[in-house]
């Protein structure tokens, strides 16, 4: 992966979806597998050390939150994921299972995007924000690899955005589960690389 090549300037980081509900003991999914993944992949501290690099770069790091209000009101219930979400009063603004993982956290000059679906550009200000800061490479971390990032890395790609996936910087509820992800359908989409990759190739 040595001959990956990025240039900074056009680069975006997202961080997505590494919320206390999503992948922490105790959360709206935490039985489902994903705290434990989240664990053997390292995601938050792999993605804390990226998103550290990419502001040292001068590389925008952008955190989309999956948030709710409190009862789940105009989230469409047309998917078992989504019934789930609002059967475990999950991801409710203000609350601790919505906020982000400790030692992920927005700092000073991060960007914040809110959305209420799996992907990040569904209905929210993300191409502004890229459009706004110059940017065309989207490197997306987070959870979950098979929901979130695959349908974040499609649309980005369809929307003519080069995407660039660091599996170690994603997580889902099992290894079956992100490597099918990783290994058949982010091939087609997107860069699939690691963090130190990326951190080499944009400089850091």
């Amino acid at each position: 992966m040595s001959d990956l090549s990025l240039d900074s300037s056009r680069c975006a980081l997202i961080i997505q979806d590494l919320q206390n509900d999503v992948i922490t003991e105790g959360g709206a999914f935490g039985e489902s597998g994903s705290p434990q993944h989240a664990i053997e992949q390292d995601v938050v501290a792999n993605v804390a050390r990226l998103a550290d690099a990419c502001r040292g770069l001068g590389v925008p790091v952008i955190h989309v939150w999956y948030i709710v209000e409190q009862g789940a009101p105009g989230l469409k219930l047309n998917a078992p994921l989504f019934q789930g979400l609002k059967d475990t009063n999950g991801l409710e603004r203000g609350s601790w299972g919505a906020a982000p993982v400790d030692g992920l956290e927005a700092q000073d000059g991060d960007f914040i995007v809110e959305k209420m679906r799996m992907s990040a550009w569904q209905g929210t200000k993300l191409e502004s924000l890229l459009a706004g800061t110059g940017r065309d490479t989207i490197i997306v971390t987070g959870a979950w690899t098979n929901m979130s990032i695959e349908h974040t890395s499609r649309t980005g790609a369809d929307k003519g955005y080069y995407m660039v996936v660091p599996e170690n910087g994603c997580s889902t509820m099992s290894a079956d589960w992100h490597n099918a992800s990783i290994n058949y359908a982010l091939q087609n989409v997107s860069t699939v690389t690691d963090v130190d990759s990326v951190i080499a190739a944009l400089g850091g």
